[in-house]
């Protein structure tokens, strides 16, 4: 099988399972959740979680109401009416903050520091690059390929 059927079929399967599964990927940008989330942390995290499931203790990620900024805290009550939440690291919890409408994924585990290239990903300069660069190695291997192909 040729190297680019293969790549191209490993991202695709990537892509599927991510998909079919509900994992995603979130990275952890402030230190509100020291030390048992690390800031710059990638946490692993299932959109697939019901929000009946959540329990107290859980670590959740939320959308702020306020502007719909994506917050993960650890679930420290649950009332009627949602959820209280507060960082693992804050003096004073975030209030009643998450609901049926707002939650968004399920904490999981997480990987120390891989939430750098994360946050670099976001940066459309830098996916930019990265796909350049990717183009560049692959042009780069078949103008080699051509050239051996006729040296023979």
């Amino acid at each position: 099988m040729d190297s680019y059927v293969f790549f191209l079929l490993v991202m695709i399967t990537f892509f599927l399972v991510g998909q079919i599964s509900g994992i995603r990927l979130c990275a952890v940008v402030s230190g509100s959740m020291e030390p048992n989330l690390p800031t710059w942390s990638l946490s692993i995290v299932n959109t697939k979680a019901s929000y009946d499931s959540i329990q107290t203790g859980d670590i959740v990620v939320y959308y702020r109401r306020s502007d719909h900024i994506r917050i993960i805290h650890r679930v420290t009550e649950i009332e009627p009416n949602g959820m209280v939440t507060k960082g693992d690291a804050n003096s004073v919890s975030d209030g009643l903050s998450v609901g049926r409408d707002n939650l968004f994924r399920k904490h999981l585990f997480h990987i120390p520091y891989l939430g750098y290239f994360s946050k670099l990903g976001q940066k459309p300069i830098v996916r930019v690059g990265f796909f350049l660069c990717i183009a560049l190695v692959f042009a780069v291997d078949i103008l080699d390929r051509r050239k051996s192909s006729k040296c023979k």
